[in-house]
């Protein structure tokens, strides 16, 4: 009994503390400067699943919700069906743009489709973690239309964060 209830605490502070971020051979420092509230968005421009640009520009004027990840992530698994879930109240009043980190989009796209994610979702090879300060995932940024920062997240969202975080960018 005593197990199960460790195991089960265990299992419970990953899901909330989210995944430190894997990487492969030599990569960068973290910046020490993360992102911050009230600061412009860091420009991108990555590749989608399907092999077409997508920069974080070509949204200027609308509010913008990026949600890093990654398939191996299960704090990700955990809060991604919310996510999708509020996709089709907000599809029109707010971008929701999925960012995995580090890995192919032969690996991605099952996964994508596994969630039934109907938003674009990109691959960052590294530039935009680097840029944006990421250290675990799953992380999320809510940005507003004129490409400020009003909210950040690391970690894990439960629904009312989600919701929380939403209203901070909408008119």
């Amino acid at each position: 009994m005593i197990r199960r209830c460790l195991l089960a605490c265990i299992a419970a502070a990953v899901a909330m503390s989210g995944c430190a971020r894997q990487t492969t051979g030599p990569q960068p420092r973290p910046p020490l400067k993360r992102v911050a509230l009230g600061q412009s968005a860091p420009a991108f421009e990555l590749k989608d699943l399907d092999g077409a640009f997508v920069s974080l520009q070509q949204f200027r004027g609308k509010p913008v919700f990026l949600n890093a990840f990654a398939t191996w992530c299960p704090p990700c698994k955990e809060e991604l069906p919310e996510i999708v879930r509020r996709y089709p109240r907000y599809k029109d009043k707010v971008v929701f743009i999925g960012i995995d980190e580090q890995e192919d989009a032969e690996l991605v796209k099952p996964f994508v489709k596994r969630f039934k994610i109907p938003y674009r979702v990109v691959l960052d090879p590294g530039p935009v973690a680097e840029s944006y300060g990421l250290t675990s995932l799953p992380e999320s940024f809510f940005i507003d239309k004129t490409g400020v920062v009003r909210a950040i997240y690391r970690g894990f969202m439960t629904p009312d964060v989600i919701e929380k975080n939403l209203g901070k960018v909408l008119p």
